[in-house]
């Protein structure tokens, strides 16, 4: 492995010249977090797309055989060296489950995508050093080339217009209402529904600027743009699916229970007293905390699986959440392909049981979710791996004219169906103020 260092400059500079370029994307953790890495990958050396569900397994074996043959020895401080970068949509897996008959992704995004890169431009935003991590010199000389010296340009967004939902108020309320009576018919225990804000712009919008603007007012871990030739991903997610180490430890960090920031000091630590007081959100978070402990039990060695925390209050820039973490050592011979197999889709944004859950989500909802409530991430060739449950997330078609904004959250038995509309609402908050919309307007 070559490691170049290179001339500090910061990440979206460097990221500039790649604003629009298909398969050149950027992981970068919301600009109030401190510190922090910032990676940037583009020019692949080879495309994996997922676009018939019913190639999964083949798909998912590809993707595992691909990681294992490009396996390096040594591990590096940076979080990324090398490896495969990419997404797996909701709908992507559905074919390993013979039961489930979801909706097609309405976006012409494929099911599930990875591109192998050579080079990666690592940015340690804490001590300020940038170097670019190569297989080959060849690979590092054409990752530099690319990449852009000067600072970045103003963040320019045409007007956005015409917000819409799927769901009026009324339409959401009464299928959190359904929802409840067939978990008191004991269909099931919980079960996640969303609903997909959007609006459009006259002219073409530049991902890459939506992407700049909603991450400086953030503080998200998992903040990434992905690009492509039919649409961009814009993540701003603060939830974990799961971190692979090259030890074969594993972690899930299934985020559950929402409040948001108050406007002052008081009512802030109110809302977030009355978060880790809520039998609701508890009960919610430790469902599903239970879920994947269950999960992960499938591929780990027997007596690992642990609870690190369960409930603990997570505080971000604009919202309150309850997180758990779970963790975990695989067993020998576990791969990717194998974990993908026992967790996805996460949890925290199907229900429990899984499947059932999942049956009522597509009847209910009655359209696909795409890269929404999929997995955006990374496999590393040291054998690492790190992946985000793709929420907080908007979907820029083709055109780049139309945008989507996906939100949802959990039912319980104990819900209320206005506050579950309005939590969505609150979760949509920042994602609108970015777009210089607001809720109000549905």
């Amino acid at each position: 492995m070559i490691v170049r260092d290179i001339s500090w400059r910061a990440p979206y500079a460097a990221f500039a010249p790649l604003d629009g370029v298909a398969h050149a994307h950027l992981l970068h953790g919301g600009e109030r977090r401190v510190g922090g890495w910032s990676m940037i990958v583009a020019g692949p050396s080879s495309i994996y797309r997922l676009d018939e569900p019913d190639r999964a397994a083949s798909w998912l074996d590809d993707i595992d055989a691909l990681a294992r043959s490009r396996r390096l020895d040594g591990d590096t401080a940076a979080p990324f060296s090398s490896g495969m970068v990419g997404y797996v949509g909701y709908e992507a897996l559905a074919g390993l489950e013979p039961t489930l008959n979801l909706p097609q992704s309405p976006y012409a995004l494929p099911l599930a995508q990875f591109a192998a890169y050579d080079a990666a431009a690592i940015y340690d935003r804490q001590s300020r050093r940038a170097f670019i991590s190569a297989r080959s010199k060849g690979a590092a000389d054409r990752l530099e080339a690319m990449l852009g010296n000067d600072t970045a340009p103003p963040i320019a967004l045409p007007e956005f217009t015409g917000l819409a939902s799927n769901f009026t108020s009324a339409a959401y309320e009464t299928a959190v209402h359904e929802i409840i009576e067939r978990i008191g018919n004991g269909d099931f225990f919980q079960a996640n529904i969303a609903q997909t804000l959007s609006a459009q712009t006259p002219s073409p919008m530049s991902p890459f600027a939506v992407f700049r603007k909603i991450a400086s007012a953030s503080d998200a871990f998992f903040a990434a743009l992905f690009q492509f030739a039919e649409g961009a991903i814009v993540s701003n997610s603060p939830e974990r699916f799961f971190r692979l180490d090259c030890d074969g430890a594993i972690i899930a960090e299934p985020v559950k229970g929402t409040r948001p920031r108050g406007r002052d000091e008081t009512e802030d630590k109110t809302f977030a007293a009355e978060l880790l007081a809520d039998p609701k959100d508890r009960a919610e978070n430790i469902m599903i905390a239970d879920l994947i402990r269950n999960d992960l039990s499938r591929i780990c060695r027997d007596h690992t699986v642990k609870e690190e925390a369960i409930c603990e209050l997570m505080t971000l820039s604009r919202i309150h959440h309850l997180v758990s973490r779970i963790s975990g050592v695989v067993r020998p011979g576990v791969g990717v392909a194998d974990i993908f197999r026992a967790l996805f889709p996460c949890g925290s944004i199907t229900g429990a049981p899984k499947i059932e859950a999942m049956k009522t989500i597509a009847e209910i909802e009655g359209v696909g979710r795409g890269p929404y409530c999929g997995a955006v991430g990374y496999i590393d060739d040291s054998g690492r791996a790190d992946f985000a449950v793709a929420i907080r997330t908007m979907i820029v078609d083709a055109d780049r004219q139309h945008i989507s904004i996906p939100v949802g959250g959990g039912v319980t038995l104990r819900s209320n169906p206005s506050a579950e509309y309005e939590e969505t609402l609150v979760k949509a908050k920042a994602a609108l103020a970015v777009l210089g919309l607001s809720a109000e307007a549905l």
